[in-house]
């Protein structure tokens, strides 16, 4: 009798990307960068972004604490996909209970370890946060990938981990603080709006109230509180309209100008607290300022390289004696550029970090006390009871990129998790899930709305 060969079976890796893109991954903590566009990458080092460096945020930092096996297997799914050898969870000392849950997730695999961040502001900056690690400085301009690193939030990974098991977005976790009866991290379905994650917290102690989507520094200012929440709706801070924080970011930018004309004295204070500027780039936002004050075009000296900024408002929020809106007006001259295709021409040097770099640090508790929010800065507890909107709306551009496109009419019939809006395969963005069961009650270019089915009795 012959023998028979069997061939071996050969064990296939997942596509962890394609199953990252279906289910619709996004940065969770910034623009919401498509994920599966990150992890077509090939790099050396895969960090976990748990730094949460925006004032009285607490949210990364309870999924990571309450969920730390998904933050590493999410981290190793990002590490198998893009061939990293090295992957890093980055967070703050002072997050013990977190540190504590990952330490013990992490203990014993080798090719993972925790790194303990500063408490300063801004240390979750991608170009931050990868000099902190690894001790190289991304170009102006440039992207972690061009260092050999990938950058995810932590929340991103908690996701990944759930989308290799063929889960979808359809959650998120937020803080919802500031003037509410009680303040706490929730996780809610997407499309919930922001009027009733305030509720759930409480209510608002300030009639009327605004409310900060994302931290005191970065964030917007909502005034609709029916504005639903997001994949990268990271925290809500509810504020009086008057509050100091929401008149900056409010008033008109033809005021801002004009005290910039009138009362910039050309200290330099921004250039020297500016996180760019002391990872050695040529931006120097004084420069941008003086500029302005004089009525140049925006490629006068220092100024092309504006598009550097981070967005981090350091600059006239905290280092600015006159409170001038420096970092609102860089960001307008870099937009402006953008508009007009102008491109930074190439720094004459490779960037170094100043020798004076952490000297020049803020701690975060100064800051909030600058900022007037010192009374709000408390621990938060985490809620993650299941809660169930009659309605979500969920927007179809959730992400960077161009929106999904819906693969439902109104009248459908649709469960939780099933796919509402998509893209063509390759094309940047990420689809669009339902966050509840119901029917589709509306269909626009800009969102899906969807109603809660109605359970029946007996």
């Amino acid at each position: 009798m012959e023998a028979v060969n069997t061939p071996k079976k050969t064990k296939t890796k997942p596509d962890i990307g394609g199953r990252v893109r279906a289910a619709g991954v996004v940065g969770a903590g910034g623009a919401g960068f498509p994920t599966w566009k990150k992890l077509a990458a090939r790099v050396e080092t895969v960090i976990a972004n748990g730094a949460e460096c925006e004032p009285l945020l607490r949210n990364d930092r309870a999924v990571m604490r309450r969920h730390p096996e998904r933050v590493v297997a999410g981290l190793e799914a990002a590490m198998t996909a893009v061939g990293a050898r090295r992957g890093v969870i980055a967070l703050k000392r002072h997050y013990r209970e977190a540190a504590e849950a990952l330490g013990a997730a992490v203990r014993g695999k080798r090719r993972l370890s925790l790194h303990f961040l500063p408490e300063v502001y801004p240390a979750g900056d991608e170009f931050v946060l990868v000099y902190e690690v690894t001790g190289r400085v991304i170009p102006a301009g440039g992207l972690p990938l061009q260092v050999g690193v990938v950058v995810n939030n932590v929340e991103t990974l908690y996701n990944v981990s759930r989308a290799v098991e063929g889960i979808p977005v359809t959650g998120k976790h937020l803080t919802v603080t500031g003037a509410v009866a009680a303040p706490k991290t929730l996780h809610l379905p997407v499309g919930t709006s922001v009027g009733e994650a305030v509720a759930l917290a409480g209510g608002s102690l300030t009639d009327p109230w605004v409310a900060l989507e994302g931290g005191p520094m970065m964030g917007a200012v909502v005034e609709d509180p029916r504005r639903p929440i997001t994949k990268t709706t990271s925290a809500l801070i509810v504020l009086a309209p008057d509050h100091p924080v929401v008149e900056r970011k409010t008033r008109d930018l033809v005021f801002d100008l004009r005290q910039i004309q009138s009362a910039c004295c050309q200290c330099s204070y921004c250039t020297l607290v500016c996180p760019r500027a002391l990872l050695g780039h040529t931006f120097k936002p004084h420069l941008v300022m003086r500029s302005l004050a004089l009525g140049f075009a925006p490629l006068g000296d220092g100024v092309s390289h504006a598009a550097a900024c981070c967005a981090c408002d350091l600059c006239g929020v905290y280092s600015c004696p006159m409170l001038l809106a420096v970092g609102r007006l860089n960001r307008e001259v870099a937009a402006g550029m953008k508009e007009r295709n102008l491109v930074p021409p190439p720094q004459p040097r490779e960037p170094r970090p100043l020798p004076l770099r952490e000297a020049s640090l803020i701690p975060v508790e100064r800051l909030t006390a600058r900022l007037g929010l010192g009374e709000y800065d408390r621990p938060l507890p985490h809620d993650e009871t299941a809660y169930r909107p009659q309605s979500v709306t969920l927007p179809l551009r959730q992400h960077i990129g161009r929106p999904a496109r819906p693969t439902v009419k109104e009248g459908d019939a649709v469960e939780e998790g099933e796919c509402v809006a998509d893209l063509p395969p390759g094309e940047m963005g990420a689809p669009i899930h339902a966050s509840i069961a119901g029917r589709v009650t509306r269909v626009t270019d800009a969102a899906v709305t969807i109603a809660a089915s109605t359970r029946r009795k007996g």
